[in-house]
């Protein structure tokens, strides 16, 4: 007996299956079975059954082709058959990979062709990867040949080779014949002689009592035929969802009405009844299924949730109109929502992130609206799970609900489901991240994100304070990469074995550090590191335990080895690597199972060859790939899943992200050799296309509520209008055009940011209290933008001003307030590790080293220790122009000591009193003049300091220059400049000064960008004229443009200074800058100085 049930409600379904359980129940030792599509519809069927009987228990839900072959083993006996299909994916790999090493069936012409692929040339390891992967691309296709082609095999057995008139048809032929050879019963043999059998009435006394298939909406021909034959001796039982009471088996696309319109002509095409759009353009997977159902003997007991006639009401909101549509398999009626009829919303955003915000307040609006709404009522579908789950775990799990008294809304508590282990667990991309080891340069930067993983922390008993600790070590040592020497000349072919920038060479930097003295001593040839102190010599051996444990997997992990070998080491590589918590228990035993179940695979197919690691990999990689359908899947929180077949469990509001043009209904590109692809489609046959269009009619009649879908309508860089998916196309086109709904009713377009004012306004009504306050603050700023950001100081504290203070506040003005007034430091001090050697020399190290052989007492002996150390420090790069430019250095130094001349060896301070500051500065009195000098670029920072050592000079009556020395760099060689400043006035020099005081001030009360950098390109641009007479020439909008430009070509100042995006968030422009306190204070700075070559 073969009873249908078709509903198109999932709740009735299950309902019905409930009673029939309760009424039919299977004997105490017998288990039901029941066949479902994926581990999450099992999950919500027993939570249903469990909740309608009040326990679940004495259910087995296997998968349609495990089901199948289960039965045909009780129909033909265990003895016959084994327990597991030989033909299975991943054992057909192996078999497969070994034929393709055979001679007798490689070296044939008829798989010469293949021949070209497999002999590819590379290494060893290369070509072992080529095959294993043209091996894993034929399983795939012989097991979708299984289910939809049997006929094909059985003609291959028969050798009959031209069945699709494809070359490539051949040498499959001649391979699935070895592979026949080797194991005859392969799933579709076995079927056709488990329905022999059945005809036959053998085997019958071992067919379960009754079988139960649950809301599969598709299903091979192959599998129904089975089930059809088993039906005539066992009862079986479909429970299936169908979107429509009457008959749709002949609905047609938009598409094929447009087709028959044009060969029939307009009057036979209006002569047939038109039906529903969304069963036509969505349902074509459904249709094919239901029409196959309908070419067997049934008896049919139907569930559909259709109210009598007299007892029917009219829809209550859009949604349930569309849903009342399908289900009678009408044409769309013309529907006037109400205005508080928001059942179906269409969102258009910029980006993910702001899909995802856009998502979050509207769940909380619609959570608030009805207090018996909860979480769990709630489903996210997205195409890709992978693209959006960092933008969920951003915006939902930042905390799980607010805390007491706080201004932020609570989190919606959520999971994500469909993951990939390997994206979702860092425990798994470590492991698998380790396997590259032999590949690996040992950058320090990858080995210290192994080390901040908290499973390889707790194997090595390392704390977060270690690492960083190592982390400061290792930037001081100068590591880069390399293992050692000899490791560096193995990556790279390089015929020398150079130590430097090498863990051996930086680890023996610091152990001998750590047994001299407290400061940086050369010890045969190697520069100390000093920074090991006491206790923490411990922390340097853990480190030390790493390095030579990673080490030692290097090399072993290049061995090949056979699957039962590769099993044994990968669990020690595991062990001797990490150490789990109770919360990664599962992923620790998955990474067992993995290694485990590769060593199984091969055991069945007989493949005793060894493998070598990038084939393991390659093995690893793609399982870890595969998404978990079954964790995370409805935990009683909102479930955020991919868009996976049978997704049409119901929910009081089903969403779908990403509804994009080209993203959606998603593409799958037959592979070359896949034979089907090429073919003609059958019925029954899979498209990715046809079951994301089936998905989403699912989607659409599983909402009970509210239907939410969004897309990303415009782009986020120009604004662009970004066209939706071709489904949601067809979707508003019906809606609008075929129900009279007003486009602007069903759809909103989101603010490009979330501050933006129109995110807090109907409809939108964003939650978030911090982007509320960042919208008002916006909105007011240039309201108030005239008056100080802050409350005016009334003074200022502070003893007196060097002239290099003074000049750093005015080389960034913007930080100096927000350090000294507000106490904020907004930059982000973290050690920088790099994994790549220097290449060029640093101007930081050129300065250092310069200061020190510039200093007045150096000695000889002195002066070649400090190129020595320079030379062992790893703070230079390896290469034979580094050499000259040590001397070129040195000779710079000695050139500026010379241009100095005789002077003071003590310098001499001079300094003014203003109405709050009091500046001073220090200068070498020389023998015509007042001298400085410097070993760095003469920047704007400089000037000012040389500026307000002129002015103190000036106004303490002494009439001499201010000349300063300085080393320029051109093409690597130096030259040495002199900056003379001439003297100013007692008067003049005391009105600047004053000047500058205000501007001082002035920048400490309120963020002020009068940057000394930009008042010099500013003057420049201004020439004879004022700053604030030159403010509205084109000059001075170019030289604005440029300074803002000046830190990198390819991104602003604003861009890339915290400060002036925190104080100017909508951008600085000329007009924020104080042009006439500038013309008083630093316009003088360019017209007082001459610069020349010594």
């Amino acid at each position: 007996m073969l009873a249908l049930y078709p509903s198109n409600k999932l709740e009735h379904l299950s309902f019905l299956l409930c009673a029939l359980l309760r009424q039919q129940p299977a004997p105490v030792f017998h288990a039901d079975t029941i066949l479902v599509e994926s581990p999450g519809m099992q999950h919500w069927l027993s939570m249903a059954l469990a909740q309608e009987q009040g326990i679940a228990m004495n259910l087995a839900f296997p998968l349609p082709v495990r089901f199948m072959w289960n039965t045909a083993r009780l129909i033909l006996g265990d003895d016959a058959i084994p327990a597991q299909s030989p033909y299975r994916r991943e054992v057909l790999v192996w078999r497969i990979d070994a034929l393709l090493q055979a001679p007798s069936f490689i070296d044939s012409e008829t798989a010469k062709p293949l021949r070209a692929y497999v002999s590819v040339r590379g290494t060893e390891s290369e070509q072992s990867v080529q095959r294993l992967q043209l091996a894993t691309a034929l399983a795939d296709v012989f097991e979708q040949y299984l289910l939809y082609r049997p006929d094909w095999l059985a003609g291959w057995e028969k050798g009959n080779d031209q069945q699709t008139g494809f070359d490539m048809e051949r040498w499959q032929a001649q391979l699935w014949r070895e592979l026949v050879k080797q194991v005859p019963d392969h799933p579709a043999s076995l079927h056709q002689r488990a329905v022999t059998a059945l005809q036959q009435g053998e085997g019958l006394h071992n067919l379960p009592d009754r079988i139960i298939v649950f809301a599969i909406n598709t299903m091979a021909p192959q599998l129904i035929s089975f089930i059809d034959a088993l039906s005539v001796h066992t009862d079986v039982h479909v429970f299936h969802l169908n979107p429509s009471v009457n008959y749709w088996g002949d609905a047609q696309s938009d598409k094929a009405q447009a087709r028959a319109l044009r060969q029939q002509g307009i009057d036979a095409w209006l002569e047939d009844e038109q039906g529903n759009p969304f069963l036509g353009n969505l349902g074509q997977q459904g249709r094919d299924f239901f029409n196959l159902l309908t070419t067997l003997d049934t008896f049919e007991i139907s569930a559909f949730d259709v109210a009598e006639p007299m007892q029917a009401t009219p829809p209550s909101s859009l949604l349930q109109a569309v849903q009342a549509d399908i289900l009678d398999a009408t044409p769309p009626r013309a529907y006037s929502p109400s205005a508080s009829d928001n059942s179906i919303e269409i969102v258009s955003s910029h980006n993910g992130l702001r899909e995802v915000q856009v998502l979050h307040d509207n769940l909380l609006a619609w959570l608030s609206e009805d207090s018996r709404r909860r979480p769990s009522d709630i489903v996210v579908m997205c195409p890709a799970i992978e693209k959006y789950a960092p933008l969920i775990d951003a915006v939902f799990h930042r905390v799980g609900t607010a805390s007491p008294g706080s201004t932020q809304p609570p989190r919606i508590p959520c999971s994500i489901a469909d993951r990939s282990p390997l994206d979702a667990q860092p425990l798994v991309a470590a492991f698998i991240s380790l396997l590259s080891l032999p590949d690996s340069r040992f950058g320090v930067v990858e080995i210290l994100d192994y080390l901040r993983l908290d499973a390889m922390q707790r194997r090595f008993s390392l704390s977060h304070e270690d690492v960083e600790l190592m982390s400061f070590w290792l930037e001081q040592a100068h590591v880069h990469w390399g293992l050692s020497g000899d490791h560096k000349r193995a990556m790279t072919d390089d015929a020398t074995d150079r130590q430097e920038f090498s863990w051996w060479w930086g680890l023996r930097r610091l152990l001998i550090g750590m047994v001299c003295r407290d400061e940086a001593v050369i010890h045969n040839d190697i520069l100390t590191v000093p920074d090991v102190e006491g206790q923490h010599g411990v922390v340097l051996g853990k480190l030390i335990w790493v390095i030579d444990t990673l080490s030692q997997h290097t090399q072993a992990l290049s061995a090949p080895r056979t699957a039962a070998q590769w099993h044994t080491y990968l669990t020690t590589l595991k062990e001797s690597c990490f150490a789990p918590d109770s919360e990664q228990q599962d992923v620790w035993e998955s990474l067992g199972r993995a290694t485990a179940q590769l060593q199984e695979h091969c055991s069945e197919a007989g493949y005793e060859a060894q493998l070598t690691l990038a084939q393991v990999r390659d093995i690893l990689v793609r399982q870890f790939s595969s998404p978990d359908a079954g964790n995370h899947f409805m935990t009683g929180q909102v479930t955020f899943c991919s868009m996976l077949p049978m997704r049409s469990i119901p929910f009081g509001k089903v969403c779908i992200l990403g509804l994009n043009d080209g993203e959606f209904p998603r593409q799958s590109v037959p592979m070359s050799i896949d034979l089907m692809g090429q073919g003609v489609h059958r019925r029954g046959d899979r498209s990715r296309r046809l079951e994301d269009r089936y998905l989403f009619l699912e989607a659409l009649i599983s909402a009970r509520e509210n239907l939410y879908l969004s897309y990303q309508g415009n782009s986020d860089k120009d604004n662009s209008e970004r066209q939706p998916s071709l489904v949601l196309r067809e979707f508003m086109q019906t809606l609008t055009g075929q129900y009279g709904v007003p486009l602007n009713s069903l759809h909103c377009t989101a603010a490009l940011h979330p501050f933006s004012q129109a995110g807090f306004t109907a409809p939108s009504n964003s939650y978030e209290a911090g982007w509320f306050r960042l919208s008002q603050a916006i909105s007011e700023q240039r309201s108030v933008q005239q008056q100080p950001a802050l409350p005016v100081l009334d003074s200022v504290n502070d003893d007196t001003l060097t002239a290099e203070q003074l000049a750093r506040w005015l080389e960034h003005p913007l930080k100096a307030f927000s350090t000294r007034t507000l106490g904020v430091y907004l930059e982000q001090t973290e050690t920088t590790l790099d994994n790549n050697e220097p290449f060029t020399e640093s101007a930081l190290t050129r300065y250092q080293l310069m200061s020190a052989l510039s200093a007045p007492d150096v000695s000889e002996h002195e002066r070649d220790t400090l190129l020595q150390q320079a030379r062992l420090s790893g703070e230079l790069p390896l290469t034979p122009l580094t050499e000259p430019l040590l001397e070129d250095w040195q000779a710079a130094a000695g050139d500026l000591k010379s241009a100095m001349g005789v002077h003071d060896a003590e310098p001499q301070t001079f300094e003014w009193q203003g109405q709050q500051l009091r500046f001073s500065a220090q200068v070498f009195e020389g023998s015509h003049a007042w001298v400085l000098s410097h070993v760095g670029s003469q920047n704007a920072r400089r000037q000012v300091t040389q500026f307000v050592t002129a002015l103190c000079l000036a106004v303490n009556d002494d009439a001499r220059p201010l000349h300063c020395f300085y080393p320029r760099w051109q093409q690597g060689k130096h030259q040495i400049r002199q900056a003379a400043w001439h003297p100013f006035s007692h008067d003049q020099a005391q009105q600047i000064l004053l000047a500058l005081e205000d501007l001082a001030l002035t920048c400490l009360r309120s963020p002020t960008p009068a940057f000394a950098s930009l008042a010099v390109k500013l003057t420049k641009a201004a020439g004879d004229m004022s700053l604030s007479e030159a403010a509205d020439t084109m000059a001075m909008e170019n030289a604005f443009s440029d300074w803002l430009l000046a830190s990198s070509p390819l991104s602003s100042a604003m861009d890339n200074d915290t400060y002036l995006r925190w104080f100017f968030p909508q951008g600085l422009t000329l007009n924020d800058v104080p042009l006439a306190k500038l013309d008083g204070a630093l316009r003088p700075l360019a017209f007082a100085v001459k610069d020349k070559k010594v």
